[in-house]
């Protein structure tokens, strides 16, 4: 039998909740004993028995409402077509500065030629260079005390900077350590626009708030508001479809260790 990887909510929902859920609880366990990373079909089909188990757990009413307050949140639109200041200070003189050091965020060694260290020093007036060195010690997989330590200085220089706050969130929530920016109730009372303070928004801002929600949502193990993240990306931003991939494998992968949880508490009950 295949299995399609996407299929509109209601589809997983039962109709025969006993039944169903019985023959999803053993079907798992089968799966789950294959382990062979290999089988693309058995996998395939364990990650549809997940959302299956995941879904009909949580009940078709709580999935919706929290998919509701995801995309409420979601209430902006990506322009690449202008810097705007929250990247270039609101000064336009610098976007062309931006805009290369942008390009070269695609490849490690075109970003390490800029020499964004001795940018950052020429220009310290771009707090958005201060950031893309703090971006360039992550990748070079520096310590997690080296990077929070440039954070904590650049915030220090620039307290309200929103990109830098996010990026703090970011790797605290990596750390498992507790953020300050973004919250249960910020996400549940605010919208994007008003973070940023406009509708329209640069695609790194996105992606840079997108990150800190989603690693925020993982270190609180909330798998179900993850899922309901997941799906306003995919459903509001599709062109970006290939930056929430590996995101949307991850979640994935959570609601499969959230029904080995349920199936051994099921289990342990029986």
């Amino acid at each position: 039998m295949h299995y399609e990887e996407e299929l509109p909510i209601e589809d997983y929902i039962y109709n025969e909740a006993l039944k169903e859920r019985h023959y999803d609880m053993e079907r798992f366990k089968e799966l789950i004993a294959v382990n062979d990373s290999s089988n693309e079909e058995a996998a395939t089909e364990l990650l549809y028995v997940s959302k299956r188990l995941f879904y009909n757990h949580h009940g078709l009413d709580k999935i919706m409402m929290a998919r509701d307050t995801m995309l409420h949140f979601w209430d902006v639109e990506t322009d690449d077509d202008t810097i705007p200041a929250t990247m270039n200070s609101g000064i336009k003189e610098h976007d062309e500065l931006i805009e290369d050091v942008l390009n070269a965020m695609s490849d490690m060694d075109d970003l390490q030629k800029l020499n964004i260290k001795k940018l950052a020093n020429r220009y310290p007036e771009l707090s958005f260079l201060s950031l893309m060195k703090i971006i360039l010690l992550e990748l070079q997989e520096a310590t997690p005390s080296k990077i929070m330590k440039q954070l904590d200085e650049a915030l220090s220089i620039y307290p309200d900077d929103i990109l830098l706050k996010l990026e703090k969130d970011t790797q605290l929530n990596k750390q498992e350590k507790k953020g300050s920016y973004i919250t249960s109730s910020l996400l549940e009372s605010k919208k994007a626009s008003e973070l940023f303070r406009r509708q329209s928004i640069h695609s790194f801002e996105l992606m840079s708030l997108n990150t800190a929600i989603y690693e925020f949502l993982v270190n609180q193990k909330d798998i179900l508001s993850l899922d309901a993240l997941m799906f306003a990306s995919q459903t509001l931003y599709p062109e970006w479809e290939d930056a929430w991939s590996d995101k949307l494998l991850y979640s994935e992968i959570l609601k499969v260790q959230f029904c080995q949880m349920l199936v051994a508490g099921n289990q342990a009950i029986s």
